[in-house]
């Protein structure tokens, strides 16, 4: 299994020197800058492309409430990283990101 792992990551590693993978803490400052701090504690990048996005909510309080500024949203995902495909779904985040 570690040998499957290390395989991985040497893959992706080299992927992202290319420019054919995307820079997910990059791509998570981004998002933070533009949904704010307490919408960006609710929410996570779970899947990033060249040409898309998908967001996992925590909460359908808050899915509600960046879908109401999801055109705005999306203008800005645009001018940050350049990504015109946006979605936010209803879904579980990682316990270390809502802590951070």
């Amino acid at each position: 299994m570690e040998e499957i792992k290390s395989v991985l990551k040497s893959v992706l590693k080299d992927l992202m020197k290319q420019g054919k993978g995307r820079d997910i803490d990059g791509a998570r400052a981004a998002w933070k800058r533009i949904v704010g701090e307490a919408a960006a504690a609710h929410s996570q990048i779970v899947y990033l492309t060249k040409d898309k996005i998908r967001v996992n909510v925590n909460s359908s309080a808050w899915l509600y409430q960046l879908n109401l500024k999801k055109s705005e949203i999306g203008k800005e995902v645009y001018k940050a990283l350049k990504i015109k495909d946006v979605k936010l779904r209803l879904g579980d985040i990682k316990a270390s990101h809502q802590e951070k």
